[in-house]
């Protein structure tokens, strides 16, 4: 047994596995399904690592699957191998997936049937040298004249019984994976992140959160989101274990609360939007007593009455983090929250550099703001934690930046106190009659209002820029127009930064990471204007 509860074994984070295997093997890694140990997941990983995925070092391996205990392991393979993984989301269009393996040259691809189904409407891409399917017990091996097509049963990697090996030494700057986002120009792009960012994050989140055996994670976000790294190689690599979530359990949340409970989940680490519905369905108290002692929120702006709200269901022993950061540098700013924050009504802030990260402002023209309160910049990033930058993507301005380990985020900041805030996105602030209206203020002001769930502010461009409200109220049957939100505003924000309009929803669209979708927003209807 080791000493150190908080013990975390050296090399690079995926190794864990071959620790784990051989000096307790029979402690449970993967929750969900049954129930997978270390000892179990290690042997399924060596039978694909060493069988299937040879000669694959620092190779691009697509993984298409629906979420379960396979794809994490499939991951786990891949970086056994020495390559680097490309985790698609399982409910995205075949066209936008096939999109991805082109684009990131993947040479084997890994899939379960119901995606190669997808798949063989449009065709395996060409840079596909392998193609890797994975069946449950009792599915039979499809029709498929393929010469690169291999075919496996999930119970024969772990009936091979092989061992798997610590495995080489990973060069620190050697890519783990490349995370596809959505891109501006439409086409998705991919953010590549090196085993030092990986290691960076996750030994700083051991030490911070003090993980340890003990713990049991829950994953909610998608493998190809930067939140996913937190759930699996966090608990990897402190024995811990981690219940990976399929995706028609994260679509019932009554379904997560019933995991929340009967799993004896300790770590949650979500987006805002997910613990408002969470809230708004009413089940915390249903499943109550929880072992919760971390509950860590990132991806958005959490508002304050959505956090004060869900404090007062939380057990008194459990502590709320705010975590920040673009997926370019994963998380940089941390902030544990207070009880003065609690009490507050100022937004909450995204806190201070985690270790390897520093974080600055710069104004307009480039240059470095101090720390005095008030002055609004954009938030630069440097360190381990900053990303080698997109895959194939010719960006001169971020390629010189990444070279000098730093990242323009996009995103407005200021201090206060000595400790950042922000402000919202760059590209969200547009001139109105001459006026700067950055549309995140507006949105925080609305969050503050006792009825409202949720709400977006989006600016439509017709004859004139129109700012149009989007929310969910928390009780269907209360009612909220245009002239209610106008008085409310009057009192907080300037004249010239009102809602002109508003479409009330059941529930505003999520993307695939559980996210606001703006662009989705569009389609909306219920138009109640002005």
């Amino acid at each position: 047994m080791e000493q150190n509860r908080h013990f975390a074994p050296a090399g690079a984070v995926h190794q864990a596995l071959a620790h784990y295997a051989r000096t307790r093997p029979e402690d449970v890694f993967l929750l969900a399904e049954g129930g997978v140990s270390y000892g179990q997941a290690a042997a399924w990983v060596a039978a694909l690592a060493d069988e299937q995925l040879a000669g694959m070092a620092q190779q691009r391996v697509a993984i298409w699957m629906s979420k379960g205990n396979r794809y994490a392991m499939a991951i786990l393979a891949s970086l056994y191998a020495g390559a680097c993984y490309v985790p698609l989301d399982g409910g995205q269009p075949v066209h936008r997936a096939a999109g991805i393996v082109e684009d990131a040259e993947a040479r084997v691809l890994i899939v379960d049937s119901a995606h190669l189904a997808e798949l063989q409407l449009l065709g395996v891409p060409d840079c596909v040298e392998r193609l890797v399917l994975l069946l449950a017990e009792g599915e039979a091996a499809p029709q498929l004249d393929d010469a690169r097509l291999l075919v496996l049963h999930d119970a024969s990697l772990y009936e091979r019984g092989l061992s798997l090996a610590a495995g080489e030494p990973v060069a620190p700057d050697c890519l783990a994976a490349i995370l596809y986002t959505s891109g501006s120009t439409g086409k998705p792009k991919g953010v590549q992140l090196s085993h030092r960012n990986l290691a960076n994050f996750i030994n700083w989140c051991g030490e911070e959160l003090g993980l340890r055996r003990e713990d049991r994670l829950l994953n909610i976000a998608s493998f190809n989101f930067d939140l996913s790294t937190f759930d699996l190689f966090g608990s990897l690599r402190h024995g811990a274990a981690v219940y990976v979530s399929h995706e028609q359990e994260q679509q019932a949340i009554s379904r997560l609360a019933d995991i929340l409970r009967y799993q004896d989940i300790t770590v949650l680490y979500t987006v805002p939007s997910l613990l408002a519905l969470i809230s708004r369905a009413g089940i915390w108290d249903a499943v109550a007593p929880l072992r919760l002692r971390h509950v860590i929120f990132a991806g958005e702006v959490m508002p304050m009455p959505q956090l004060q709200s869900l404090a007062r269901y939380l057990p008194a022993t459990c502590q709320l983090y705010n975590f920040y950061g673009p997926t370019e540098t994963n998380v940089c700013l941390f902030h544990k929250v207070t009880k003065a924050d609690l009490l507050s009504a100022s937004p909450l802030p995204i806190g201070k550099p985690i270790r390897g990260a520093e974080v600055w402002l710069r104004n307009k023209e480039g240059d470095p703001l101090g720390t005095d309160d008030g002055h609004i910049g954009e938030i630069w990033v440097a360190g381990a934690c900053v990303t080698p930058g997109y895959w194939r993507r010719h960006d001169p301005a971020n390629a010189e930046n990444h070279l000098l380990n730093q990242h323009a985020t996009g995103d407005y900041g200021s201090y206060r106190n000595g400790i950042l805030v922000y402000h919202g996105r760059i590209d969200r602030m547009l001139k109105l009659n001459g006026y700067r209206v950055e549309l995140g203020e507006i949105e925080s002001v609305l969050a503050t209002h006792p009825d409202i769930a949720e709400v977006a502010v989006v600016a439509e461009q017709g004859q004139s820029v129109r700012l149009m409200v989007y929310l969910a109220t928390r009780d269907a049957d209360v009612a909220i127009g245009i002239a209610d939100l106008k008085t409310f505003c009057a009192t907080r924000l300037p004249k010239y930064m009102i809602p002109h309009g508003l479409c009330r929803l059941e529930a505003l669209p999520k993307n695939a990471n559980g996210k606001i979708d703006y662009r989705a927003l569009a389609d909306a209807d219920k138009l109640v204007s002005a």
